[in-house]
């Protein structure tokens, strides 16, 4: 809301009922709770010791409790969001460094890399050039030129094409592991089956859109013993090597896609692969990426989407573009849903906001570290533990809870004010927090 510019009549009303509510400050711990999620999910129930009532919500505001939404995109819950990132920056950072989470301290010897997988193109793109050159238009675009990434020639750009890629995104990168195997296999004179048995190839990655509305994929990629991941592998194997041995594989990595109606593509990576060398000790000049880096940069694209503006699923491609998206994307949403009117390519229909690519934002490799379920367990126990009453507690008395969901968000515009003004402060904290931390110490 700007300065000087009254809420509506609906918004003060909200705002009134709050203030002169006897539980408001109830209703604000809730929220502080919730870290003030934008779309607090409302349940209503209850928690039985055996025969005792030990929690009902019917003695809560508006006779519900409020638990986060649980939405990882920035865009959609910024509260939800910091929390996802601040777990998954946990997960990366274990597999890296090892040492905490379960993961044993010797993966950080391991060789390991971090490297990006693009998508080949599907037309001539308006784009900064690292050179200095101008872009194939002719013009030098600024850093936050609107048209970078949109199709010089829209009517012979391969729409179908890249949506169709998109759509076979998740399959090409499960060829590109099982290539990188071959490929180590190859280079030490092994059998694929041999090689399996000396070297794991564990993993997470993270799924970012570029500005042409095509995925590629940020890696980190650790050669592990399949018997323990505390043991190196079973292959003298450099982090160079495995750098080169990631090129070469995505080189070779292409799927037969189905491009609906019996069609058949052939699909592969772009040229565009990049490789740096994460921990352990570096071959040649320079040192090794910073681990706390790396995992921040996984950790921050995983709570991105196909654009900040495209907040669910549903919209038309007018809508889309009436909501600012850039045309770029509009024509691959429409592009979409097209080919989801082919034969065997309906399910592409749910993926119209995502531009065609079904898979999980960020995936790993069972052995890469521990788990997100692992880590909001261990918070979950943390919270419980903090809301222990003093008194008896005999664990083997059951406990029962039932709960029925109420609805989703907050039941007006005033409490919407109040939960946002709430999140401004504890982002707030979040942000001294962190300067707090990143200063260098006196002296």
């Amino acid at each position: 809301m700007s300065v000087g510019v009254l809420p509506d009549a609906a918004t003060l009303d909200g705002l009134i009922a709050r203030v002169a509510d006897p539980q408001r400050e109830r209703w604000l711990d809730q929220v502080r709770r919730t870290g003030a999620c934008r779309h607090p999910i409302r349940l209503r129930g209850a928690v039985l010791r055996g025969d005792e009532l030990v929690y009902s919500t019917a003695g809560e505001p508006d006779g519900a409790l409020m638990v986060r939404c649980g939405n990882r995109r920035a865009e959609c819950c910024p509260s939800c969001a910091y929390e996802y990132a601040g777990d998954m920056w946990q997960l990366i950072y274990a597999g890296l460094a090892g040492g905490r989470k379960g993961v044993p301290e010797s993966v950080a010897a391991h060789p390991q890399v971090f490297a990006t997988l693009t998508a080949p193109g599907f037309g001539p793109v308006h784009t900064r050039r690292d050179d200095g050159r101008a872009c194939r238009c002719g013009r030098r675009h600024a850093v936050d030129d609107p048209m970078l990434g949109a199709a010089i020639d829209p009517a012979t750009y391969d729409y179908d094409g890249a949506v169709l890629w998109n759509w076979h995104a998740p399959a090409l990168w499960n060829r590109f592991t099982t290539e990188l195997v071959r490929v180590l296999a190859a280079a030490h004179g092994l059998s694929e089956t041999a090689c399996r048995r000396l070297v794991r190839v564990a993993y997470a990655k993270v799924a970012e859109f570029q500005a042409r509305g095509l995925v590629h994929f940020h890696a980190i990629i650790r050669l592990d013993h399949p018997d323990d991941r505390a043991l190196p592998p079973g292959l003298r194997v450099s982090a160079n090597e495995l750098a080169a041995a990631i090129r070469k594989a995505a080189a070779r990595t292409s799927v037969q896609g189905h491009a609906g109606g019996g069609e058949v593509l052939e699909l592969r990576l772009g040229d565009q692969i990049d490789t740096k060398i994460l921990a352990g000790a570096r071959e040649g000049e320079g040192e090794p990426l910073c681990s706390e880096q790396v995992a921040g940069y996984v950790a921050k694209y995983s709570c991105k989407g196909s654009h900040e503006a495209i907040t669910r699923s549903g919209a038309s491609p007018e809508q889309l573009r009436d909501g600012g998206v850039p045309e770029q994307l509009v024509q691959m949403a429409a592009a979409a849903l097209r080919l989801a009117q082919r034969p065997g390519l309906a399910g592409l229909g749910r993926w119209v906001h995502m531009l065609g690519f079904r898979g999980h934002f960020v995936t790993k490799s069972r052995w890469y570290s521990t788990t997100l379920g692992a880590l909001r367990q261990v918070r979950a126990d943390y919270r419980a533990a903090q809301d222990e009453q003093d008194g008896e507690d005999d664990d083997s008395t059951p406990v029962l809870a039932s709960w029925t969901y109420v609805g989703s968000g907050y039941l007006n515009p005033g409490d919407v004010l109040l939960a946002a003004g709430v999140e401004a402060s504890l982002r707030a904290a979040r942000e001294a927090l962190i300067e707090l931390r990143q200063r260098p110490p006196d002296g």
